[in-house]
């Protein structure tokens, strides 16, 4: 277990790290494609933030397992597509899980082993003409992202209004990550507790979001949402974002800003991150967050947290990644802070299907480490 004060040496370090990515001279459901192939999140979805239903560029990039390049081999006459007609597309998102969780120094039998959906989404998306997009998601049990967008208009220009996720930060895959839900007490379900961020990234809010290009490579966001559940309180929640891709390296600055007005619980949240493609192969991508939450009655919490992902193309359809997560719930308190160190690997064997194997070491403050073994199915199309 690292002492506190190295724990504040490696968020200013992470700091440090992501403000000189920031000025180096001359893409996002995963950021990690945007870095590697120099294109923005718009390119291959219909969403500008990322995530969610793919165009039909990025139904290409998915059939080629994840490459601009057209696949080899058996599958390089495959010929599909995700149209129906001439304005509506589809698109599915299938994952299942397998959690082993060991704590160190606990004895096997209160080990942990189970199998779990993580998601069912069923995607419908319309677009009848080149400036309105209209989707639709169900996801197992519930509907998530249903929203409509009047897009392509001068200077970028869009607005989007249903219900969306919250426009914060890296849209990684993993919402366990340290800025954003937590990557603690997995097994009891309460993501959105022990990370980051003040609420759960996996969920959908009501709201509007606007968003430009203030010149080339720049989107720049602004979105008003609930903050909650709708006729809960005054819709309070701000977000703002950001974001810059080129060639060779990706930035973007956000922020988040949330007051509850039936319990006077006021949130802020602002984090810095980058992207850099070192080569074909090898990616990197950072982020480094602040944060205060104010409940309401006098009580206070100060966050800090950073992420750092080292991916390696070893060929297509097989990478390799190296990721570390730390977050301090409140960096005045002693016992608060938390890291993960994961190693993991993804293998594409056939097109719109991936394996993850993750290695996880979770070492908390107050509490023994604790090791996770997690195996991923992910079937997409």
């Amino acid at each position: 277990m690292l002492p506190r004060h190295s724990h504040s040496i490696a968020v200013l370090a992470c700091a440090a790290t992501i403000a000189t990515l920031a000025i180096v001279p001359r893409a996002q459901a995963l950021p990690l494609y945007a870095a590697r192939q120099g294109l923005p999140c718009a390119t291959c979805h219909f969403d500008p933030q990322g995530g969610g239903p793919r165009n039909e560029f990025g139904f290409l990039y998915e059939k080629n397992r994840h490459a601009l390049t057209p696949d080899v081999g058996r599958w390089a006459d495959l010929v599909l597509s995700n149209k129906l007609g001439d304005a509506l597309y589809f698109g599915t998102n299938l994952r299942q899980q397998y959690t082993f969780v060991h704590d160190l120094g606990a004895p096997s039998a209160s080990d942990v082993s189970t199998l779990f959906p993580m998601q069912g989404a069923l995607y419908v998306t319309f677009a009848p003409h080149p400036n309105l997009t209209l989707t639709y998601n169900r996801d197992l049990r519930e509907t998530r992202d249903a929203w409509g967008m009047i897009h392509g208009l001068p200077g970028g220009l869009y607005f989007k209004a249903g219900q969306f996720r919250v426009p914060f930060g890296l849209r990684i895959d993993d919402h366990t990550g340290a800025l954003r839900a937590g990557f603690r007490e997995a097994t009891a379900g309460s993501f959105g507790t022990s990370g980051f961020l003040p609420y759960d990234p996996r969920d959908v809010e009501g709201g509007i979001e606007v968003g430009f290009t203030p010149a080339p490579g720049y989107l720049a966001t602004a979105a008003l949402t609930n903050g909650g559940p709708v006729f809960a309180n005054q819709a309070q929640a701000v977000t703002g974002k950001l974001a810059y891709v080129s060639t060779r390296f990706l930035a973007g600055a956000s922020g988040f800003h949330n007051y509850v007005s039936t319990s006077r619980r006021d949130d802020r949240r602002g984090s810095l991150y980058a992207g850099l493609n070192l080569t074909e192969r090898v990616q990197l991508l950072g982020e480094a967050g602040l944060g205060r939450s104010d409940d309401g009655a006098g009580g206070r919490a100060d966050q800090r947290a950073i992420y750092g992902e080292a991916d390696v193309r070893v060929a297509r359809g097989w990478l390799v990644r190296a990721k570390y997560d730390f977050v301090d719930l409140d960096h005045r308190v002693a016992g608060r802070a938390q890291e993960r160190y994961t190693l993991e690997t993804d293998w594409t064997p056939v097109p719109f299907a991936d394996l993850k194997l993750s290695l996880r070491r979770i070492v908390p403050e107050d509490a023994p480490d604790q090791n996770q073994v997690l195996l991923q199915w992910h079937f997409y199309y």
